[in-house]
């Protein structure tokens, strides 16, 4: 039994709310990693070590996201030329992931690998050649403001479908 709301849409509060608490989290690890690695210098390593932990928190909740999102959409493991890839299900039977989403991916991997050797370098009391990125923090907030925008979309498409039905029931009633 599949519950409805108001516009005889599925619910999918439960998806949603998922979504939202992935990007709330990898956003505030990220603003924190990148504030931590601005704020470290080869006198304050400690600095630098809670910028990597961060970015490696930041990396696992990535990775958790697309697991999730994987299991979810229940994806299965193929093979794709020499690599192997996740597709979706048939027949669907597409790539798993859209640009975000590994976009994502690497901008983790990109900061995780940015604080690593930032903090090593810290460790031995020398500058760093590579200075903080913030590109992973401000692409989470562009994807927040994205997903904001499609969800206003789709409410207001929701509501078009529902005052259409409307007045066909009141057509038909005439």
């Amino acid at each position: 039994m599949r519950l409805h709301n108001n516009y005889d849409e599925p619910i999918k509060g439960h998806s949603e709310l998922a979504e939202w608490i992935f990007l709330v989290i990898s956003l505030g690890l990220e603003m924190l990693s990148a504030a931590f690695d601005q704020a470290s210098s080869p006198t304050k390593p400690h600095y630098a070590l809670f910028g990597m932990l961060l970015a490696i928190a930041a990396l696992l909740i990535s990775i958790w996201e697309l697991i999730y999102n994987g299991r979810k959409k229940r994806v299965v493991l193929r093979r794709w030329g020499w690599l192997w890839w996740f597709y979706y299900p048939p027949p669907r039977n597409a790539l798993f992931g859209t640009l975000p989403d590994i976009y994502g991916l690497v901008g983790g991997i990109s900061q995780c690998i940015c604080s690593i050797v930032q903090y090593m370098y810290y460790l031995r009391h020398a500058d760093d050649p590579i200075k903080a990125s913030i590109l992973p923090a401000i692409f989470l907030l562009c994807l927040g403001g994205s997903k904001l925008n499609r969800n206003q979309r789709n409410t207001n498409t929701i509501e078009h479908n529902m005052f259409r039905k409307r007045q066909l029931l009141h057509c038909e009633s005439i």
